[in-house]
């Protein structure tokens, strides 16, 4: 099983209908490819975990590195490792309302925290995730996938 961490900046005129089609692409690629993983968009950056065949997982990113939707994409780790820790994760995404960001931000930290941690894509992709989260505690994540 390979594994591939990275973050990226989106547009400044990123649309939530950019981030549906995200989405849709996402899952139809990944299930042909058989590539699992997270991808979380907030405060402007997306921070992704993919993991499959170390060919599938790297002919997809080189895609995902041309996306005219984001910018600045900086490949965190990569690794090959035994087990997929993303395979009963089905790609979908969850807006807050003002009323739960607090709770749905201390849940993803606490998530990112209690991870396995056994991989360095594993963990550079929680840290960063952490990070993101920390930057501007106070605003609402967009969307996680």
């Amino acid at each position: 099983m390979y594994q591939l961490t990275y973050r990226s900046k989106a547009i400044s005129t990123l649309e939530i209908e950019d981030l549906d089609n995200i989405l849709v692409r996402a899952n139809e690629v990944n299930k042909i490819n058989d590539i699992t993983g997270c991808l979380i968009f907030l405060n402007g950056a997306f921070v992704q975990i993919l993991e499959g065949g170390q060919k599938e997982v790297n002919t997809v990113f080189e895609k995902i590195k041309l996306d005219s939707r984001h910018h600045s994409v900086e490949l965190l780790w990569e690794n090959q490792y035994d087990k997929r820790h993303f395979s009963d994760w089905n790609m979908t995404y969850y807006r807050p309302n003002e009323s739960a960001h607090t709770e749905y931000v201390n849940n993803l930290l606490l998530l990112s925290q209690f991870s396995e941690k056994f991989s360095g894509t594993l963990l550079r992709f929680w840290t960063s995730v952490g990070k993101l989260l920390n930057d501007d505690p106070n605003k609402t994540p967009e969307y996680i996938f």
